[in-house]
């Protein structure tokens, strides 16, 4: 199910049991299959696996990539078994279609957690955008709030739930985490 994947992510800070420090090679194992589009972008490597993207910076000391982030790309509506990988299909099932927020607002709040929100760059809550925060976490999710007619979105429907390192709406995340192992 949709909604349990998107609260396990939200409250574990990762896909899987893994969060953002996975390399491009070992995002392909954790999720099982080869990504649908790979390319360099003005931002770095991106990892298009369909229904997560997972986005790479070039490292400035030895050109290799480092792990910077991924978002799960709710906001495509009716993926195919094809842009669901193996290993996401096998865990929750169906994980297509529409995501509403109460819903995952409610089994985030249940397993124990907040959710604050937040500005970015890109918000804009007078177009309906709005998004929050799972502070402990790192987890941000963007909701439209007021569709207003736009085709494939609803009020109340979760876009986009992402985790990015070092940038967005991580800022020391992997600090915290490094601190208490």
């Amino acid at each position: 199910m949709l909604d349990e994947f998107l609260i396990d992510v939200a409250t574990t800070g990762g896909v899987l049991g893994a969060g953002a420090e996975l390399s491009p090679q070992e995002w392909r194992v954790r999720l099982g299959g080869a990504p649908l589009w790979v390319g360099e972008t003005a931002l770095g490597l991106v990892q298009d696996y369909g229904l997560i993207e997972v986005h790479h910076l070039r490292g400035e000391e030895d050109g290799t990539w480092r792990p910077f982030g991924f978002v799960i790309r709710v906001d495509r509506a009716g993926l195919t078994v094809a842009e669901v990988p193996p290993r996401i299909a096998a865990a929750y099932g169906v994980v297509s279609g529409p995501a509403g927020f109460a819903p995952v607002r409610a089994g985030i709040e249940a397993a124990g957690h907040a959710l604050d929100p937040y500005v970015e760059w890109d918000s804009d809550a007078a177009a309906g955008i709005v998004r929050f925060r799972v502070p402990e976490t790192g987890v941000g999710i963007t909701v439209t709030e007021r569709a207003d007619g736009r085709e494939g979105r609803s009020d109340g429907q979760i876009c986009r739930v992402s985790r990015f390192r070092d940038f967005g709406q991580d800022p020391g995340g992997d600090r915290r985490r490094d601190a208490a192992r």
